[in-house]
């Protein structure tokens, strides 16, 4: 063969290699460009809800109820009883706590004037023979409501006394006023009060009280 012809076959298959290289990657590059269709989206499936319930209807509104009848006024209050009070110089018949009661505030009020009557002469009563007999300060009160003043006062003795005590203090208790629960207006009273042995001196805790009736 001769060189030409040689070289002429070296360069139709150097041509035909360069085709067929050619057509293989344009088929391959075909091959892989191409996308694989993606499968279909499901299609969205409706959701069915059930309708909602019905609101129930509002109850109908209460029957309107009459008012109540007004109450009845409230019964008239009892009136009061009227005290009764004693006219001046009338005993109010006195119970006995209750005349224990005024004793007692009597006794307390002559008591509390102990500075007063411890003033008066003090001297005692000479006697050359112990004599019987009892003395005794006689006060006369009157009834003020819950008080009572003394209005007067005199002596009742069987012995010999000492006469500047006792005019003493008889000057020291008259016109006094004391407190006595229960002493009406107009009670009359009187308070005897034993003068000591010696007669100078008052037994203020002796004491005693009693209602005086004028109509006797």
């Amino acid at each position: 063969m001769s060189p030409g012809l040689q070289r002429a076959l070296r360069v139709l298959g150097t041509a035909g290699a360069f085709v067929v290289l050619v057509v293989l990657g344009l088929g391959l590059a075909s091959l892989f460009g191409q996308e694989a269709p993606s499968p279909p989206e499901p299609e969205p499936v409706a959701v069915v809800r059930p309708a909602p319930p019905p609101e129930p209807s509002p109850p109908p509104p209460p029957p309107e109820r009459a008012p109540p009848p007004a109450p009845p006024p409230p019964p008239a209050p009892a009136p009061l009883p009227t005290p009764v009070v004693p006219s001046p110089g009338k005993p109010g018949a006195l119970t006995l706590n209750a005349r224990l009661r005024i004793r007692r505030e009597i006794v307390f009020g002559i008591t509390r004037l102990k500075s007063e009557v411890s003033r008066c002469p003090m001297d005692p009563v000479q006697r050359t023979t112990p004599a019987p007999g009892r003395s005794a300060l006689v006060l006369e009160a009157v009834g003020l409501g819950d008080e009572v003043r003394i209005v007067g006062s005199s002596l009742e003795s069987e012995v010999p006394v000492n006469d500047r005590f006792v005019s003493c203090a008889r000057a020291a208790l008259e016109g006094k006023v004391f407190p006595a629960p229960g002493a009406t207006s107009g009670l009359r009273l009187r308070v005897f009060v034993p003068i000591g042995p010696a007669g100078n001196s008052l037994a203020v805790s002796s004491a005693s009280l009693a209602e005086v009736d004028e109509a006797r």
